[in-house]
């Protein structure tokens, strides 16, 4: 842009290629070693350069000519490193450009990283997150360690990690790891969920460690039980497992003790409760644990596992969804009526459903379901985990709206009201776990049942609703009101009991009795926590009675009881993400104040 000053016109003038001649005129004045004025020396190859286009280029040449060193009055400089990477990190400095192969990227990046050229290590990481499948395991562990130094290649190291876990047996087998690798670079590696996967067996896993500690015996074995400690143990062959771990580890008292416990447990023959009991010896890596399961609402039918205060909420991508469960059409809501329950067995069940397809006279029709004969709102399955699928078992003899379900001894209960619009009274219905059958436990009760539990230590379940009954002194309008209701039913001689209540309630509360103490809990509005309070409670009695006490104050009490309550009646369902899928999910439950929605743990 021109300007007028003291009457004259003066104008900027450039040229757009100055820079780019200039830099091809540098670099033809270095092959011809004109005006150099200082040789750097990579192995037995020399390399004339220029002071001032190094020290531009690279703060690690910069230190060295302008802080003082030595090397600022020498006319010869030794760097490490291959002449090969050092020619095209010297290419770099005075064109901007080199060539990379896979052959050659790890030389490089290595003596981009050493000479900190910023530009050189960002076009190193672009093509590394390209190859990583073309390079061998012990170049990938190398640029791992390299690049989890700078918090600008997260990203590569986070996915340069991965590959070595993933391929930890062939990792493991390279001398350069065996000598570079520390005991801390083990334990984060056997920390790891993607060391499984299903060509990888926690007995290859054992074998890698092994193989490991005893590359330097000496050194290692101090860090053998801590290794060990995170070997799923339980899931190695127990005549193979002394085999493995040799002479060596058997005569660390420690080590012996953890295989000595897995064979003494593997003698147990429920699977099941070994692995909730155990799941550090006999879960797999992959093994998740929940005890709050839920039909999930969004547009894609499923199962969501609730939060607990460690987890986030997350969705079971690949979870068999229950054959009769029908979507609206119109709104994407799926059908009410659909309780689970997981029983001591480790066995998920789940009760009701649906018993018709709606269509929307403006759509075209419903696809066509793949179990059309399984439509029925009284229905009853179980889940197979093994197999991802549901198994039909002999429907409930009654059709209930939205059944409680939950385990009691060799019992299943259902408990819930009919449609029948003439009676409409609530009953209970058991299912007989070892023979499959039904029978009526209990019924003709004036209650719509909203929550239920066990006693603890009893075959009494008390149970929460609402009653309808006659509005007193009633003007206009309905005659009729719902009203808060508890009763107990007691199996010993098969009767409902109603329970007094006295104490401040609010409507919206409700009774749960744990570790036999009984609790109220009111909903709190919006992000506001539930009030709790103890009750004294006397269930004994022929007229059983609920008083509302204290609240619970303490902030870790009441934490931990607001867990607890979430998942009062439910065992934990142990299952194999890595078969079943797993999908982060917005978080929906109390636990997480918002913008705190953590990972999973590993």
């Amino acid at each position: 842009m021109a300007r007028m000053e003291q009457g004259h016109c003066v104008k900027q003038m450039g040229d757009p290629s100055h820079l780019s001649h200039l830099s091809s005129g540098l670099n033809q004045l270095r092959q011809q070693a004109a005006f150099c004025d200082v040789t750097i020396i990579v192995g037995h190859q020399k390399f004339p350069a220029h002071k001032a286009v190094l020290t531009c280029a690279s703060d690690y040449f910069q230190g060295m000519f302008s802080s003082g060193f030595q090397e600022s009055t020498m006319s010869e400089v030794n760097v490490p490193g291959t002449k090969e990477s050092f020619a095209q990190i010297l290419e770099f400095a005075y064109t901007g450009h080199f060539t990379l192969s896979v052959r050659t990227v790890l030389g490089i990046f290595k003596m981009a990283c050493y000479m900190v050229l910023t530009k050189a290590i960002e076009l190193c990481a672009e093509y590394l997150k390209d190859v990583k499948d073309l390079l061998t395991i012990e170049d990938c562990f190398e640029i791992w360690s390299i690049s989890s130094n700078y918090n600008s290649l997260s990203d590569v190291a986070q996915m340069y990690r991965s590959h070595v876990i993933q391929n930890f047996l062939n990792c493991v087998k390279s001398k350069d790891f065996l000598e570079i690798s520390s005991a801390s670079v083990m334990m984060e590696i056997l920390s790891d969920e993607e060391i499984e996967t299903d060509v990888l067996a926690e007995e290859q896993i054992l074998q890698g460690t092994v193989v490991w500690l005893k590359y330097d015996w000496e050194q290692r074995k101090a860090h053998a039980v801590d290794l060990l400690k995170k070997i799923r143990l339980g899931l190695v062959p127990v005549d193979r497992l002394q085999h493995i771990l040799g002479d060596e580890l058997m005569a660390i008292p420690e080590c012996k003790e953890m295989v000595d416990e897995v064979v003494k447990l593997s003698v147990a023959k429920e699977t099941a409760s070994l692995i909730k009991n155990h799941l550090d010896l006999f879960g797999t890596r992959n093994t998740i644990t929940a005890n709050n399961l839920y039909v999930d609402d969004d547009d894609q039918p499923g199962f969501s596992v609730a939060c607990s205060t460690e987890r986030a909420c997350y969705k079971l991508t690949k979870f068999a969804d229950i054959p009769n469960r029908i979507l609206y059409l119109e709104s994407d809501e799926p059908e009410n009526g659909i309780d689970l329950l997981v029983c001591e067995q480790g066995h998920l069940y789940a009760a009701g459903g649906a018993s018709d397809v709606y269509f929307d006279d403006d759509d075209p029709p419903v696809k066509e379901v793949n179990h059309m004969k399984w439509i029925a709102e009284n229905n009853f399955f179980r889940y197979n985990s093994e197999k991802n699928e549901w198994i039909l078992l002999p429907p409930m003899p009654k059709v209930l709206y939205k059944p409680i379900i939950f385990h009691l001894d060799d019992y299943i209960y259902v408990i819930g009201s009919t449609w029948n619009l003439i009676t409409e009274k609530s009953m209970i219905e058991r299912y007989h776990i070892p023979s499959k059958t039904w029978e009526l436990a209990a019924d003709n009760m004036s209650l719509y049942p909203t929550s239920a539990s066990p006693i603890d230590g009893d075959t009494c379940i008390l149970i929460n609703g609402e009653e309808e009954v006659e509005c007193p002194n009633h003007q206009v309008g309905d005659t009729k009101m719902m009203v808060f209701k508890v009763v107990l039913y007691k199996q010993a001689n098969n009767k409902w009991v109603d329970v007094s209540v006295s104490g401040n309630l609010d409507e919206d509360s409700y009774f749960s009795v744990h570790n036999n103490v009984c609790y109220s809990v009111t909903k709190g509005e919006d992000q506001e926590p539930d009030q709790i309070h103890r009750c004294i409670s006397d269930f004994d009695s022929d007229s059983p009675t609920i008083v509302v006490a204290e609240a619970v104050e303490d902030d870790d009490i009441h934490k931990n009881i607001q867990r607890e309550l979430r998942h009062w009646n439910s065992e934990e369902f142990t299952f194999d993400k890595r078969k079943l899928g797993m999908m982060e999910m917005p978080c929906k439950c109390d636990s997480h104040v918002k913008g705190d929605h953590q990972k999973l743990p590993k």
